[in-house]
């Protein structure tokens, strides 16, 4: 709900609740009068996002309803429902109860504090209006699913894991003739817990009273906090060896850009960054706004030159968060819109600083990427992208006979942009590129050339 805290994430902006997702799904499912759900499955593929069509298929089989929300031709949610003849007599009445949220804050853990066996129980009910107008909206006849639906979400992103919380399945089956209510008391066991992918699997239960109403397993990942500073081997330092030097660079306040940034003034230059948060602690030469904007850059550019009279290196680092993206009508807005973004984040700060780096014979370096020499398949607008700016900085070169270009090509670096739970695997540390760029730039490139480092 955070637009501050989603840019801090792999997503870049917020994300729609899957539950909501799931319930688009759920209102496509009507089972036949006399029947009730004796299991339900919700598995959540892929995160949704707001403005994205999105579609419902269903199918039906053999006691079994199935629905699937799609994107394009990829699912990001999917759930099944299986029924029988009904036991029970509820009446309307009884699914009707006052909302009861014990945690108004999301429980804040880290993985190594999610241990086998640890237990979690609580209290749950769903505010009655808010879940009758979504249910309204979807089409949602089954009322007791949607709350079941909500409480899943409400214990994977409030109590366990909680804050950091990446929802992945829910699978519960009913007792057949327990009376089900709205209001629920709940208990959640860890079961397993794989580090490597932070994948935490849960043994989940719910209550009327003391009976159970339905059982089951909820699967979730936590997601490890980045370091906010990464360490840099000082052994490899040369200092004072870019004494003099002043620097610009673009997406410095964390990830790579913050290692970069700080690679280099161990070596004595002087960085103005740029970002679109700043660092509370380091706005002295920090710019807060967007690389593309050009108001912002011409400020950035009279505080160089009023600090330091000159410009030596311009380092464009900045990009939008990587999603995968299918090559298909559903998809093709947000490709070009990705490419133009990512694109003008490059050209902008070029138009805007390259005269000064012909003047000190100074060095643009772009941070592309290795899938620009072996593409992911689920990456059109990324390596279009990455393509493109390379492109820039070989031309710049040309036009400005003086600059130099360094292109870095890195592997899969440990940053906010990759922190899921494939992302984050055999990830290499930001630190560690971030000394061999600002070692390279010890030593001058030759004028008006371009080099490509991996």
């Amino acid at each position: 709900m955070s637009q501050e805290y989603a840019r801090q994430t792999p997503y870049g902006q917020p994300v729609v609740f899957g539950c909501l997702g799931a319930m688009a799904c759920l209102g496509q499912i009507h089972l036949p009068a006399g029947l009730s759900a004796t299991s339900l499955e919700a598995e959540f593929l892929r995160p949704t996002f707001l403005g994205v069509k999105y579609r419902v298929e269903t199918s039906e089989r053999e006691g079994k309803w199935e629905a699937w929300l799609f994107d394009g031709s990829t699912p990001t949610v999917s759930i099944s429902v299986t029924a029988e003849l009904s036991h029970r007599s509820d009446t309307p009445e009884e699914i009707i109860a006052p909302s009861v949220f014990e945690r108004r804050d999301s429980a804040v853990r880290l993985l190594e504090d999610i241990v086998l066996g640890l237990k979690i129980s609580g209290a749950y009910a769903c505010n009655p209006s808010a879940l009758a107008t979504v249910a309204a909206r979807w089409g949602v006849v089954d009322r007791f699913l949607a709350t079941v639906l909500s409480w899943g979400s409400y214990l994977v992103g409030m109590e366990l894991p909680g804050e950091s919380a990446i929802f992945s399945k829910l699978a519960l089956h009913f007792q057949r003739t327990a009376r089900r209510s709205a209001s629920m008391t709940y208990h959640a066991s860890v079961a397993s817990v794989d580090s490597r992918f932070g994948l935490i699997e849960t043994d989940v239960s719910l209550l009327n009273g003391s009976s159970t109403v339905a059982s089951g397993q909820c699967w979730s990942y936590i997601r490890p906090p980045v370091p906010e500073v990464e360490e840099i081997d000082f052994l490899e330092v040369r200092p004072d060896s870019l004494a003099g030097r002043a620097v610009v660079l673009l997406g410095s306040s964390r990830g790579l850009g913050a290692a970069m940034k700080r690679a280099l003034e161990l070596r004595g230059a002087a960085v103005h960054g740029m970002a679109r948060s700043g660092n509370p602690g380091d706005l002295s030469r920090t710019e807060v706004g967007d690389a593309a904007d050009p108001e912002v850059l011409r400020r950035l550019r009279e505080r160089v030159l009023q600090e330091n009279g000159r410009l030596d290196f311009l380092i464009c680092n900045a990009c939008p968060p990587i999603l995968p993206l299918r090559l298909e009508p559903n998809a093709a807005g947000r490709i070009g819109a990705f490419i133009n973004m990512a694109v003008a984040l490059v050209l902008a700060p070029l138009s805007e600083f390259l005269d000064l780096l012909n003047d000190s014979k100074g060095c643009v370096v772009l941070i592309s990427s290795a899938a620009v020499e072996h593409p992911v398949s689920e990456w059109p607008h990324y390596v279009a992208a990455k393509r493109a700016v390379e492109a820039l900085g070989c031309v710049a070169s040309l036009q400005y006979p003086r600059v130099r270009t360094l292109i870095v090509r890195p592997q899969k670096l440990h940053t906010t942009l990759t922190n899921t739970p494939l992302g984050r695997l055999d990830a290499a540390s930001p630190g560690w590129l971030a000394n061999r760029i600002a070692a390279r730039l010890e030593d001058p490139l030759e004028p008006g050339t371009t080099e490509i480092l991996v």
